[in-house]
């Protein structure tokens, strides 16, 4: 509550600094026979200077929760009248005087802005599931050209707490590094102990496993219905210790009683395991050895 209170703060007074930045310069009186001009370039600098003006503005509207079509409009607005008002400002400034081709750029940098921010929006938004750093670095970049995905950390199967919370940590750091939105949730071993009761000593990829995969899926499916995403999906399936077909039924069961769409594609395929474990090493990032809960670490030792 406070990181997000803080950070819409944030992008408000980025977007006032920078509407004060461009204040400055087009509000300076000139001395002289005639105003300078840059030709070419002085419409070029206008139409910078708004197009950022209204990126900003945007950030602060979609920080907000506004929808597309209103923050779009009001920081179109917002842009456009406060372009205007300096151009009829500068009327009253020695050795200046308004240009409505001036105003023209600007106006086009704010048009340019929203189609940018526009053309990303359209992407769908998708709640990745991910238990650990390798997979999940891996896989939201493989989603990332068609979805504005975020990640959920929900793993109560993650044996012991200390790995858990260096499985988070981790996980941390992927985000941070890819610019992605993560959502984590608390570790509750002993709920996810009693969801499995009676199958501890059922094989892998048995019904112990099954429980586990619909367990987490159910959860970021409920997340991600709460949340406004309309696609879920889970990087368990680029294990080979997983059951991609399972995994696969298990999401769209649950796709279809929360009205939600299930991505349910195998990122196995196309050495998708062997690239997460090089993406790991080549970033740095701590790879567990086994899977996660402690039947499976004692099948490792």
């Amino acid at each position: 509550m406070g990181n997000n209170f803080f950070n819409k703060l944030t992008k408000i007074y980025l977007a006032l600094c920078w509407a004060f930045f461009i204040f400055k310069p087009l509000t300076l009186p000139v001395y002289g026979e005639e105003e300078l001009s840059f030709g070419q370039l002085d419409k070029i600098i206008h139409l910078l200077l708004f197009l950022i003006l209204t990126y900003l503005f945007l950030r602060v509207f979609f920080a907000y929760k506004f929808k597309i079509i209103a923050g779009s409009a009001l920081a179109l607005f917002i842009s456009s009248a406060y372009g205007f008002w300096l151009e009829y400002l500068q009327n009253f400034i020695p050795g200046r005087f308004s240009s409505i081709f001036d105003f023209s750029a600007a106006f086009l940098g704010s048009v340019l802005a929203l189609s940018l921010c526009c053309f990303r929006a359209r992407r769908p938004r998708l709640l990745l599931q991910i238990c650990c750093a390798g997979c999940g670095a891996y896989v939201s970049q493989i989603l990332k050209p068609k979805f504005r995905v975020s990640l959920y950390f929900y793993n109560p199967n993650i044996f012991s707490r200390e790995e858990f919370k260096k499985r988070k940590k981790e996980i941390e750091k992927i985000a941070k590094r890819y610019k992605l939105n993560l959502i984590s949730e608390e570790y509750n071993h002993e709920a996810w102990l009693k969801k499995i009761k009676g199958h501890e000593n059922d094989r892998e990829k048995g019904e112990r496993c099954a429980i586990c995969y619909y367990h987490r899926l159910k959860a970021a499916a409920q997340a991600a219905k709460r949340r406004g995403y309309k696609y879920f999906a889970t990087s368990l399936t680029i294990s080979p210790h997983k059951d991609a077909g399972k995994i696969s039924a298990l999401g769209n069961k649950l796709a279809l009683d929360y009205g939600l769409r299930f991505l349910g594609q195998d990122f196995k395929k196309q050495d998708g395991f062997k690239k997460s474990v090089c993406l790991s090493q080549e970033i740095g990032i701590y790879r567990q050895a086994y899977c996660g809960c402690e039947f499976s670490y004692r099948a490792k030792v």
